[in-house]
């Protein structure tokens, strides 16, 4: 099964532009059509949070889908986290994130999730 492309917009804030991690993150949003596929569009904004000489940057990673009358956001994890001195693994861990909330967003949209009202 053959999926359209996702428009994927990608911005470096406080760094330099990155050919290789456009190119992931490109390819992460990509996959995440196997799950939905009615992703109208991605925007990721990669930011390096702290410019450290010894202990190298930190890395906040903010990923957004835009899905046919819905919006789902995930990422800008803490500074503090040790694991996001690489952009690379923040980028993973925020489209792990997102893939979540996909499925998620496409279990209840199905009826699979049974929903509690107050």
């Amino acid at each position: 099964m053959a999926f359209a492309a996702i428009p994927t917009h990608v911005l470096f804030d406080g760094m330099d532009a990155s050919d290789a991690l456009r190119a992931r993150i490109e390819q992460r949003a990509q996959r995440l059509a196997r799950f939905a596929g009615d992703i109208e569009a991605c925007q990721v904004t990669v930011r390096a949070c702290e410019h450290h000489h010894r202990h190298g940057n930190r890395y906040n990673v903010r990923a957004r889908v835009t899905l046919h009358g819905r919006t789902i956001e995930a990422g800008d994890a803490p500074a503090s986290d040790p694991g996001l001195d690489d952009p690379y693994t923040a980028v993973a861990q925020t489209f792990d994130s997102l893939r979540r909330r996909i499925e998620d967003h496409v279990r209840r949209r199905r009826g699979d999730v049974k929903t509690h009202t107050e």
